[in-house]
């Protein structure tokens, strides 16, 4: 049977990345105890610069696929990564030797080029969950906190604009990929 990164997690999803929009970091070591931690080799940057949460994508035979992680962190001399869903050393093996990169604004140094809210009004937004939800109309909020209107049928959804929220761009095709909070979209739908 081929690999597939569906094996790994029945939320995680392909989608085309432009790969000219993303910071190369590295490229995942082997594996770390018990639990599926991998070592992360980096090349560009230091580990300061990494926020410790998020998503990163993982080049898995030419496709930019995010994986979630919650601990990055410093062990001896190895730098170690977290990925939610990877849960053992044999399901990590399948990452090791591949390179990782950084959505952009990921870096907490401001190296990399930083999503500009403006940008996004008329893109269409998909989410992981829910699927098309419609255009970005408008913002909302402040420069600190933008928050995107989102027009979803003849209702507006409001999605915060945040590294944990927007999770890719695919600026060729106009798209934002969001996973929204659980019960977000709902709520906005139930609206009268």
């Amino acid at each position: 049977m081929t690999w597939s990164p569906f094996h790994l997690n029945r939320h995680l999803y392909i989608h085309p990345m432009d790969r000219d929009s993303l910071h190369r970091l590295g490229r995942l070591g082997k594996p770390w105890g018990h639990q599926g931690d991998l070592c992360v080799h980096l090349e560009t940057v230091e580990p300061e610069e990494i926020q410790h949460a998020g998503s990163l994508f993982v080049d898995i035979e030419g496709q930019m696929v995010p994986f979630f992680f919650t601990k990055l962190r410093d062990k001896g001399r190895e730098l170690l990564i977290k990925f939610d869903e990877i849960d053992d050393p044999q399901a990590a093996n399948i990452l090791v030797g591949r390179d990782i990169y950084a959505p952009p604004g990921h870096l907490a140094d401001g190296s990399d080029e930083s999503w500009d809210p403006e940008e996004f009004i008329g893109c269409i937004v998909m989410d992981d969950e829910h699927g098309e939800l419609g255009e970005v109309t408008g913002l909302e909020g402040s420069d600190d906190n933008p928050v995107l209107v989102v027009l979803h049928g003849e209702k507006e959804v409001l999605i915060p604009v945040n590294d944990d929220i927007i999770i890719g761009l695919d600026p060729e095709q106009n798209i934002i990929h969001v996973r929204t909070p659980p019960g977000l979209v709902d709520f906005y739908r139930a609206q009268k």
